[in-house]
């Protein structure tokens, strides 16, 4: 990140003694470096899996920031790594951008096997952090550096089981889980412990595993109990299986009604909402943010989001573009880039209004959020409902 220069100085000193001169050798100190200033503010960014435009929202904050002159006067750049698929991977591109980069602070990446590892390093350089979709409350726990741009898993599922419980009055739930995965089977927990304290039933719990594309033998289970709907905690690529497969068989409720379906975060992916071959109507999923909501800060990024990439931003767009936001808000209050002086303002963070809002921080530097209800009706993503904290 720095030039170097170096300063070389040549001392000769003659020393007179009586009765006789004698010159001393010549004395060449050591090298002192002078770092040049920082000229241009690097951003890390990181995204894992198929949420390779996750960048665009934060980028779209960085134009912003530039045109208005910069971060504390000087360009800023975003340093980004897509495509991310295992933690160890995470951790090398996270590695890449503090030593080669000269970042200053890392955005994401947007899963929490791929997130938590990286807490040890980023303590270490003392190095602010903002996940972006990551959603596991136990990611904070690797560092006091480390903060989120997203709700929770734990508040994300008990949202959805409350919704269940006392919107839609459903008794019997079975669920289905992608086993390995913390953000999975941390959803799925939290569902099921929320549920169950609402007065619900868990008929039936299963697990598959990450790839798989035959589901049989789990759907046979779930439909002998004939569940009111199926929560399903898992990867969009396993999903379209799973939905495709649960309408074909057909899971069926107890009154030979189809199984309503539930989902999280995840589901608000074009690939799922895309395709015309999973049959999707009726179902209800969490998200991060309505695109059509008619909120001032919400249209505005729509509407440059819109412009820039010619398609409408998903809920990991406005995600990744609030953490930057919060991110720069925080270095301008420090007026510096000294991570413990940024770290510090992070913590101090309050009525962020963006696409998405961010009321505070607690003590484990989770935010204080919204989560929105979605539902899909002929084909089309739509708002149900949003729950506030």
């Amino acid at each position: 990140m720095h030039k170097f220069l170096t300063v070389t100085s040549l001392f000769v000193l003659l020393v007179a003694l009586v009765g006789c001169e004698r010159v001393q050798k010549v004395v060449v100190p050591e090298t002192v470096v002078a770092p040049e200033p920082i000229n241009t503010v690097k951003i890390g960014f990181l995204a894992s899996g198929s949420r390779v435009t996750y960048p665009n929202g934060a980028q779209i904050a960085v134009s912003e920031i530039n045109r208005n002159g910069g971060l504390l006067g000087m360009p800023v750049s975003l340093v980004t790594e897509v495509g991310i698929l295992t933690p160890d991977a995470a951790v090398a591109a996270a590695s890449k951008m503090i030593f080669d980069d000269g970042i200053v602070a890392l955005l994401g990446p947007n899963r929490s096997a791929q997130a938590i590892p990286i807490g040890p390093l980023v303590q270490e350089h003392r190095l602010p952090m903002i996940t972006t979709t990551a959603t596991n409350p136990a990611l904070t726990e690797t560092s006091d550096f480390m903060f989120m741009a997203s709700f929770t898993d734990e508040y994300q599922g008990a949202m959805i089981a409350r919704f269940a419980r006392e919107e839609l009055g459903l008794t019997s739930v079975a669920v289905l889980t992608q086993s390995g995965e913390i953000y999975t089977e941390g959803l799925s927990e939290f569902f099921i412990t929320s549920f169950t304290d609402a007065g619900g039933r868990i008929v039936a719990s299963e697990f598959y595993e990450i790839k798989d594309t035959d589901f049989t033998d789990h759907l046979n289970t779930i439909a002998a109990m004939n569940p009111e709907a199926l929560f399903i905690a898992g990867w969009v690529t396993e999903l379209v299986h799973i939905i495709q497969q649960a309408r074909d068989f057909p899971l069926r409720n107890a009154v030979g009604e189809p199984t309503l379906l539930l989902g999280t975060d995840t589901w608000d992916n074009p690939i799922l909402l895309n395709n015309e071959d999973v049959e999707i109507d009726g179902c209800f999923f969490t998200g991060h943010f309505f695109h059509a909501s008619d909120r001032p800060s919400v249209k505005a990024f729509v509407e440059t989001y819109q412009e820039a990439y010619k398609e409408l931003p998903f809920g990991g767009h406005a995600v990744s573009y609030d953490a930057a936001k919060v991110l720069f808000e925080a270095i301008e209050r420090a007026g510096s880039f000294d991570g413990e002086a940024i770290r510090a303002q992070l913590a101090a963070t309050e009525n962020y209004i963006g696409p998405t809002t961010i009321a505070n921080y607690n003590e484990k530097r989770h935010p204080t959020k919204s989560v929105v209800i979605f539902t899909i009706k002929d084909g089309e993503k739509q708002f149900y409902k949003q729950i506030d904290p």
